[in-house]
């Protein structure tokens, strides 16, 4: 499991595994949180013990004054902010042209030169050089540069005699003081092991278990080349700029957002938990069409997570050209939202977050306008009929509030077009009825609708349903008219019943208002016995009758083919 950072307390000890000085992971304690004129939303990370010794600045090539002795004490220029902000090897840059790098003859009695030294940002984790927020810093100016201060945005920095708590420099704030400095005793500072060891300065006191001077940004400002410093027993003091025994103790801001693990390890660090954000969604669509009084179906490619946490999403809309405000969050990728008449346009954008507060780009649509149209009407209410029996209708009427848009009606049986009525007539009545052809056709459940669409796009329908429950098939066929009478005929039949339920009958006088039916069997020859008619022509037919009976809860009549001399 996983925190953000900003839950642990001041002087919480953290570190990052893949972050490295000298190959051992650098140890960080909190040293404030959310600091003002730090970055918003930020902890201030500080180095719990000095990293390494080395010089604040080089002595110079020439300028005819101390610093071409001592070094340069004004921050902007000093060889350890370029250091401290540089990764790989020939990491220094002439910062103006008396500068020198800090090699071995350019530092106090050649020690600790660390011109040929990778920069500090060398052995940093890819996503903690990620995630280090721009610092903007203020610092005091030496008097022989005009007094006064400066303001410059580094990463990683020295602090400054106020965030340590020991007050302004000539006259100037540089910051204020950092929660984790209090007194004297929370200013004291041990150097690691490392630094230690890999010192070419040595002195008795310079131990891993003793206090050791350390260097801040601030300069002594009556000089040009005393920088000041934080010595053994917490107070404030400086030394010449160019002196390789000064311990260097940097710092940097975090978000707040950035996570740490649960519970601290054996040696008392939370552990940094970094997480890839999850992609930006590759593609929103929102429909070219937008109506007001619709709802509007916007909808979203999804995003991928290469940690494999949970992926959810924050949907905005913007309408009239305003703010954006939140209208969805949730894990799906699609969202029906309520255009109301009060939106003229809309456009929408989408973000995906992952399940431990890491989030992604926007992915922002195209600005729709909306149509302000009202809906058609058809009267009534829908319908669910149950059984028939005969073939049902729907009488209705059609209306539009909006006076210049013409009316088409479309009625469908089961989805399909019946019958399409043209600029339909407002407040008319139409009638929807199925013929006995059509009905004699169904069987199961069944739809009819009416659909009606002004000439803006919008719809309105009226749906009606039913189940046609048939217990008896009864049909008259008509094979055809005859010069004269038919002497004989051979009918068959396909159907689904009990042969027992079936009733095949033929005639050769059709017309006749009272047609001579005779009873005849399917696939066999039938001769019949009527020679009268009292119709003017002759015509032969065939009468079909099926019942339904225990085992046939479903008849049916396939086909019926026939033929006749």
């Amino acid at each position: 499991m996983a925190q953000k950072i900003s839950m642990l307390p001041v002087k919480a000890k953290v570190r990052d595994p893949l972050t490295k000085y000298k190959g051992v992971p650098i140890a960080w304690v909190i040293g404030d949180k959310n600091h003002t004129g730090f970055p918003a939303s930020s902890v201030t990370l500080v180095a719990e013990r000095m990293l390494t010794l080395k010089c604040f600045d080089a002595t110079e090539s020439g300028g005819g004054n101390s610093r071409e002795s001592y070094g340069n004490n004004r921050y902007i220029y000093a060889n350890i902010r370029q250091w401290l902000n540089k990764a790989g090897t020939g990491w220094y840059t002439q910062q103006h042209s008396y500068d020198r790098p800090p090699s071995n003859a350019n530092v106090w009695s050649n020690y600790n030169e660390y011109d040929a030294e990778a920069g500090f940002k060398t052995g940093f984790s890819a996503e903690f050089l990620a995630a280090i927020l721009p610092t903007t810093l203020i610092v005091a100016k030496p008097s022989c540069d005009g007094g006064g201060s400066e303001t410059l945005t580094d990463g990683i920095f020295l602090l400054s005699m106020a965030e340590v708590g020991l007050g302004s420099e000539n006259g100037i704030a540089e910051g204020s003081v950092l929660a984790m400095f209090s007194d004297n005793n929370s200013r004291k500072c041990y150097p690691t092991t490392q630094a230690v060891s890999n010192s070419e300065y040595t002195n008795s006191s310079l131990s891993a278990s003793q206090p050791w001077w350390w260097w801040l940004r601030s300069p002594s400002a009556g000089y040009g080349y005393h920088a000041r410093n934080v010595i053994t027993d917490g107070t404030l003091n400086n030394n010449s700029a160019y002196g390789g025994g000064g311990g260097v103790r940097p710092a940097l801001n975090l978000s707040s957002e950035i996570l740490v693990s649960d519970t601290p390890d054996s040696e008392g660090y939370y552990t940094i938990i970094w997480n890839n954000a999850p992609t930006t969604p590759p593609g929103i669509t929102v429909p070219e069409t937008v109506r007001s009084g619709k709802g509007l179906a916007v909808s979203w490619a999804a995003s991928m997570d290469s940690d494999g946490d949970a992926v959810s999403y924050e949907l905005e809309r913007q309408y009239n050209g305003g703010a954006w405000s939140k209208v969805y969050d949730g894990a799906a990728t699609q969202y029906t939202d309520n255009i109301t008449t009060a939106m003229n346009t809309v456009a929408y954008r989408v973000l995906a977050k992952d399940s431990r507060g890491g989030r992604s780009g926007y992915t922002t649509s195209l600005t729709r306008t909306v149509i302000h149209n009202a809906d058609p009407t058809v009267s009534g209410s829908d319908q669910a009929l149950g059984v028939v029996t005969t073939p049902p209708s729907f009488t209705y009427t059609v209306g539009d509030v909006d006076t210049g848009d013409t009316l088409e009606v479309v009625e469908m049986l089961d989805g399909q077009e019946v019958r399409t009525i043209e600029e339909a007539v407002r407040g008319q009545q139409y009638t929807f009825a199925l013929s006995e052809v059509q009905f004699a056709g169904l069987k199961g459940e069944h739809t009819m609708k009416v659909k009606v669409t002004d000439s803006a796009g919008n719809s309105a329908t009226r749906t009606i349903t039913f189940s046609r429950s048939v217990s008896c098939i009864d049909l008259d066929w008509k094979m055809d008219d005859t010069s004269a009478a038919a002497e004989k005929i051979l009918v068959s039949l396909r159907y689904l019943a009990a042969d027992s339920a079936v009733q095949l009958q033929v005639c050769n006088n059709f017309n006749d208002a009272s047609p001579a039916w005779e009873d005849a069997n399917s696939g066999r020859k039938h001769i019949f016995s009527n020679k009268a008619k009292t119709a003017e022509s002759w015509a032969v037919g065939v009468r079909v009758k099926i019942q339904k009976t225990p085992g046939f809860d479903t008849i049916a009549l396939y086909s019926i083919s026939g033929s006749y001399i």
